[in-house]
């Protein structure tokens, strides 16, 4: 059982099935994110509530003056009010971490929160570049999830890495391109190898191209629909109904240059896309860092996705 935590490596999938426990932690989660959006927005939580409480109040006025038989007043009367406008306001300033977008006419879920990637349960998939660079420095930032998975599951040593990765590769075709630093493999974009670490398994995907001179990885909107196809196409065969998870892809290092939110949309309507197609697994999570968090209300993406 890995902790319950209420900061950003929470990861609630990993608690065993215990209904009460989840029930609180979730609870625990929504106060959580209630008290990040008032500590961020603390004039507009107490300008939410003023506006709520004015226009009760407003309603309440109406009411008495004409209507001579209904009177609403007295302390219980002001407690509920307060306690509404407290209400409303608070909603107002409270985002969702977490949403679930079901998926018609399937049995597939996809999952969006914020949290750790390498917390949750399932299988991660970790975007890098098309040499499937190991080197961290020049070649892979330790800023990337790149760079972050091959120092927390390698300890930053490439070998292991380039091990797996050579294995997983050996039947597809490459080219060779000299580069000032890292390697000279040069695979298709898309291209996916499993890597195993422990019992956690990752799929390492080319997603973005890389200058040779300067070794800076780019991307754009039609590398990334190919990366993610053939992500898919991999992640049908080794998921074995275990969770997809994946990163915001495109917003790192990579510089799509689209907003957080473009960049979710995009990736949802891929794994639907391909869902459609032939089912991947029940559930597909793609996990965002709290450094979003502002870009963008879940609320808004959970409503557009089911009004289609």
């Amino acid at each position: 059982m890995a902790p319950v935590l209420l900061g950003r490596g929470i990861s609630i999938e990993r608690i065993p099935e215990n209904h009460n426990l989840r029930t609180i932690v979730y609870t625990m989660k929504s106060l959580s994110d209630l008290w990040r959006g008032i500590a961020r927005h603390p004039f507009k939580t107490g300008g939410y509530v003023f506006t709520s409480f004015s226009v009760i109040f407003t309603l309440i006025k109406s009411i008495n003056y004409f209507v001579p038989g209904i009177k609403i007043e007295g302390g219980f009367a002001f407690f509920v009010v307060i306690a509404v406008s407290l209400f409303f306001g608070l909603r107002k300033v409270w985002k969702p971490s977490k949403i679930e977008i079901k998926m018609a006419h399937s049995n597939t879920a996809i999952e969006v929160l914020f949290g750790d990637l390498f917390e949750q349960s399932g299988i991660r998939a970790i975007a890098v570049n098309e040499f499937f660079d190991s080197k961290i420095g020049k070649p892979v930032s330790d800023k990337s999830i790149h760079g972050m998975f091959l120092q927390k599951c390698f300890g930053g040593h490439p070998e292991p890495f380039d091990k797996q990765v050579d294995e997983e590769l050996r039947k597809v075709e490459f080219s060779e391109v000299a580069k000032t630093d890292g390697k000279t493999k040069c695979f298709p974009i898309g291209s996916t190898a499993l890597i195993t670490v422990n019992q956690d398994r990752y799929l390492a995907f080319a997603f973005a191209k890389t200058d040779p001179e300067t070794c800076k990885a780019y991307s754009d909107v039609t590398m990334m629909w190919i990366a993610l196809h053939r992500l898919w196409q991999r992640a049908r065969v080794e998921s074995g109904g275990h969770e997809i998870n994946l990163p915001l892809v495109g917003s790192g290092l990579s510089g799509l240059g689209l907003p957080t939110r473009d960049l979710l949309n995009l990736i949802i309507l891929s794994a639907i896309t391909e869902t459609k197609a032939k089912e991947i697994t029940q559930k597909i999570r793609i996990v965002l860092y709290r450094d979003r968090f502002d870009d963008l209300d879940l609320r808004d993406v959970k409503k557009h996705w089911e009004e289609k």
